[in-house]
């Protein structure tokens, strides 16, 4: 596939055929460009991202040598190949210096362009499967430590090729799962990061483009830099933005303005302890009012942002330990909160984690009452199990449980699968064929064995469960 192919030819005819083989071609080809010189080729390529660029050399204004070589000069050389009427080796050898990649003579006809497609088609995802493996690679680098010298020195060669920017920032951002319009070839490219901190290394000239495109998110941008060495520095600057803008709720916060403020480390340790004590003690008004006076000292400087996520993660942990096997499947949904910058800014989280904490006592309340029931059910199984061949009915089992009738009726089948009545069937018919195996007791004799008063009651309850009648199923398994 190629998303974007540009073709440039003086001669509409030779643009128009071009285009009518791309559109019959088995290669996807998403939006085709043209026009008619290399001026205008280059205003075309500046305004759009351009994977693939089919171009003639002789053509007005601009041709197509000096504008392959303005673009090589400015970076912006897409992968090009060139239609030409002129067989000249002087021409050839001066395109492919300048990084042309193939050149096919004139006329054009189905096969020479169909051949160009399925080169650049392949090219293209080369260069892109490529150059994922490397962000994924520079994404590794920017959050492990555990990574040797070398290691960032191949990494940064290998991430050289994608970013010719003559100087560069990083953002850090929380995107979230919109992130196409967040990578603009030659500009700026978007790299998925861990924890909710995504990147994106930018050409410095277009810093103000990418902060229009995210305004409506909270970013730290690092000092601008030259070396593609410094790339987990800068982006190290940047994360530090994202947090404090997290943390004060300003959309746009860049590491050459910002003043590193002094942190009291000691008493928001003390004091966020103190607020797990409370809601582990199911005091939640009480926490809720210390994570309040907590986060007012992260909003003005006392506290740092990265103590109190520390301390927000000890207080759910413990909770949820605390809690565990109340909780049941229900963690994993309070988990997510341990997910602080999946959050755009601190008063967002807060809302989230004021909700947590009023939900935090209903839930725990109510996965109380809900052991209670299980245990109930458990010892209406247990009782059923051990007295299916006394005459036994729902009241009886109620009772012995203490539940009122009906409430019985419902929770038993939520609980179990299937109502009181067949539960009580299946036990008994399950038992009857244990015996019909394993003894030589007459049917009458299981019936009764089993609750049955009456043999053609148990006869005809085991034939609709097992198809057979009792001798016939002995016989069968004997």
């Amino acid at each position: 596939m190629i998303r974007t192919l540009l073709i440039v030819d003086d001669e509409q005819k030779d643009i128009d055929k071009i285009k009518k083989i791309i559109q019959a071609s088995e290669v996807e080809v998403e939006k085709i460009f043209e026009c008619s010189n290399g001026k205008e080729a280059i205003d075309i390529i500046n305004e759009n991202d351009i994977d693939v660029m089919f171009t003639d050399v002789v053509m007005p204004d601009l041709n197509g040598i000096a504008m392959v070589k303005k673009l090589k000069a400015d970076k912006k050389l897409p992968l090009t190949c060139v239609i030409s009427e002129h067989e000249d080796f002087n021409f050839a050898v001066d395109l492919f210096t300048n990084g042309v990649k193939q050149y096919v003579l004139k006329p054009i006809n189905k096969k020479k362009i169909t051949n160009l497609l399925n080169y650049c088609s392949d090219e293209m995802q080369k260069f892109y499967k490529t150059r994922k493996s490397v962000f994924q690679r520079v994404s590794y680098m920017m959050f492990y430590d555990n990574i040797s010298p070398n290691e960032v020195i191949n990494i940064c060669d290998d991430a050289k090729p994608y970013l010719n920017f003559d100087e560069y920032i990083v953002f850090c951002l929380s995107a979230g799962e919109d992130t196409e319009d967040y990578t603009k070839e030659d500009k700026y490219y978007f790299i998925k990061g861990e924890e909710f901190l995504d990147m994106i290394i930018c050409d410095v000239k277009y810093k103000d483009e990418v902060v229009k495109k995210i305004k409506n998110l909270y970013v730290g941008i690092s000092t601008p830099f030259t070396n593609v060495l410094d790339l987990k520095q800068a982006f190290c600057e940047a994360m530090e933005m994202r947090k404090t803008a997290f943390m004060v709720s300003e959309h746009v916060v860049d590491f050459s303005e910002f003043n590193q403020p002094v942190f009291e480390y000691e008493y928001g340790a003390k004091l966020m302890m103190h607020t797990a004590n409370l809601i582990c003690s199911n005091k939640m008004n009480e926490a809720l009012k210390q994570l309040e006076i907590f986060m007012q000292g992260v909003k003005n400087h006392k506290y740092s942002i990265d103590e109190f996520q520390e301390q927000v993660r000890i207080i759910i942990t413990t909770a949820m330990n605390i809690y565990k096997s109340m909780l049941g499947d229900k963690e994993n949904e309070v988990k997510e909160i341990l997910d602080m910058y999946r959050f755009q800014n601190l008063d967002e989280y807060m809302d989230v984690l004021r909700q947590w904490v009023d939900r935090f006592d209903e839930l725990v309340n109510n996965d109380a009452d809900e052991h209670m029931t299980i245990k109930k059910m458990n010892d209406a199984v247990d009782y059923i199990k051990a007295n299916y061949s006394k005459d036994l009915n729902m009241a009886v089992v109620s009772n012995h449980i203490s539940m009122n009738y009906s409430l019985f009726s419902y929770t038993f089948k939520r609980y179990v699968g299937t109502n009181f009545v067949n539960y009580l069937k299946n036990i008994r018919i399950g038992e009857a064929k244990k015996l019909l195996v394993e003894t030589d007791m007459k049917v009458h004799e299981i019936s009764k064995a089993v609750g049955y008063e009456h043999e053609k009651h148990f006869m005809k309850t085991f034939k609709n469960i097992t198809g057979l009648t009792p001798s016939q199923y002995r016989k069968n398994l004997t």
